[in-house]
């Protein structure tokens, strides 16, 4: 393969990257990590399927989360720059493999962040007692709710991520506490009723011959994504190549293990009832608290069910905007997305394009269906859009193994032993791929189904065609003015 030439290359010092503040340490980008790759929707869509939710996570972990911890790591030691997952696929495959990659990226997170938003609205009614979970429902409670977040946390990461850094922080402690929580409460509430007697080893195998078994594994995939978030913070990250390695490996091995702890014990606290998909863990949580007399515990676990969620929210709000500010270093979004401010040292005009992008989609979802059925179809767009880079990235992590060129690895072993290479990337993209397919499948909520798959796959469509209209403007536009 001949390497793609690439006709206009980035800024390697520019004054928009030079400004950028390095105020993230080791402790900070692992509790970033568990704040956005554990999240508390993704253990209720998961519990969903039962006790064979668990086997399904044990799959993922071997076949997803092993594979992206390895290429991430690899690609993040070779590449230590801001913009990660874009650097990588362009400097692989060239200008416009490069966007496209960052492109999907970037919009399937602006499609699931309302998901998000509206998580951390429901989970905060919770708060207030049986009575305001009325409004779980409510379509001005929940796009006025969302958008106060979206806007509060934008301020915040303008005003410097060092300041920012604080909510996903915060959300990754509160999401250890929930753990704890949950065992306390969850493990008083099934010794109490014995659940465990009525627990089966083949309880634990899931249902082959059922076709929805596998939206279930890419929603299982889906939540073990998020690694490859901190490399796009590279340039605000202290001695990335050190740091990133370190932390991939504390953060699945922490994550794989909350989302076993918390899915095993929110399928035992449901006993076969229904497990609501945007705050299943909040509802079981005030319904055990509640059926044990400690109402202060229904409301103690709602206070760390919405930190933790805001945690979720900030710190993929933090990363996402960083793509359009690479992007724009590199010419392929106007140049003022690459602007920093002045005072703060932030990528301000990303992050303000990125909050108004965002309430428009939130305006937008309040409007059209009932929460739950908007809820999904922005999960499985944004599950289609997110696998899409997952494919760019194992590729480009093969690329540049194979040939080598930006400085030493993380794992030598790769370089020599081209089989090994082979069966890490070749696990992980087969699993994207599978999960990126299967996605589209609806579940048993919708209820119009053709509906639901137009809306899913146009939505996707026309957000990665509006993409390559930008990137063909631009490079005209840069054309011209160079000729």
């Amino acid at each position: 393969m001949q390497t793609p030439t690439v006709t206009q290359q980035p800024r390697s010092a520019t004054p928009e990257r030079a400004a950028l503040s390095r105020a993230l340490g080791l402790s900070d980008v692992v509790l970033l990590y568990v704040a956005t790759i554990v999240g508390l929707s993704s253990v209720a869509q998961v519990a969903q399927l039962g006790l064979a939710g668990i086997t399904l996570l044990a799959l993922a972990v071997g076949t997803f989360l092993i594979p992206s911890a390895v290429m991430v790591a690899e690609l993040g030691r070779r590449m230590p720059a801001e913009g990660g997952l874009y650097l990588w696929t362009r400097s692989a495959f060239g200008d416009l493999h490069g966007f496209i990659c960052a492109w999907a990226y970037y919009v399937s997170n602006i499609v699931w962040l309302p998901t998000v938003a509206m998580m951390v609205a429901t989970s905060a009614l919770y708060l207030a007692g049986d009575r305001a979970t009325e409004l779980e429902n409510s379509p001005l409670y929940n796009a006025g709710t969302a958008l106060a977040i979206l806007w509060a946390v934008t301020l915040l990461n303008v005003v410097g991520i060092q300041h920012a850094k604080r909510v996903q922080n915060a959300g990754a402690l509160a999401t250890v506490a929930i753990v704890f929580l949950m065992v306390f409460a969850g493990g008083s509430y099934i010794a109490e009723k014995d659940v465990l007697a009525t627990v089966q080893s083949h309880d634990f195998l899931p249902t082959f011959s059922d076709t929805s078994l596998l939206g279930f594994f890419a929603l299982v995939a889906f939540s073990f994504g998020g690694l490859e978030l901190a490399p796009i913070l590279s340039g605000e990250i202290r001695e990335p190549g050190r740091t990133l390695p370190r932390a991939i490996l504390m953060a699945s091995l922490v994550a794989a293990a909350i989302y076993g702890v918390l899915i095993l014990l929110l399928v035992l606290m449901s006993q076969g009832g229904d497990i609501h998909i945007i705050n299943g863990l909040a509802a079981a949580l005030h319904g055990t608290a509640n059926a044990l007399g400690h109402p202060l515990l229904a409301t103690l676990g709602a206070l760390l069910v919405v930190i933790s969620t805001l945690g979720v929210f900030g710190g993929w709000l933090t990363g996402t905007a960083r793509i359009p500010f690479a992007m724009g270093i590199a010419h392929y979004l106007p140049d003022s997305f690459a602007r920093v401010h002045p005072r703060y040292r932030s990528p301000h005009v990303s992050l303000l394009f990125q909050a108004l992008l965002l309430s428009v989609l939130i305006l937008a979802a309040a409007a059209g269906a009932t929460v739950k059925e908007a809820f999904l179809v922005l999960l499985d767009m944004s599950i289609i859009l997110y696998f899409l880079p997952f494919l760019y990235m194992f590729a480009a992590f093969v690329w540049h193994v194979r040939r080598d060129l930006h400085g030493p690895g993380l794992f030598p072993a790769l370089r020599r032993r081209p089989t090994l290479l082979w069966l890490i990337a070749g696990a992980g993209f087969a699993t994207t791929l599978a999960s990126l397919l299967v996605s589209v499948i609806p579940t048993k909520d919708v209820e119009d189904p053709t509906a639901f798959v137009v809306k899913v796959i146009g939505g996707a469509a026309i957000l990665i065609g509006g993409g390559l209209l930008v990137f063909w403007a631009e490079r005209r536009r840069g054309d011209t003015s160079t000729g």
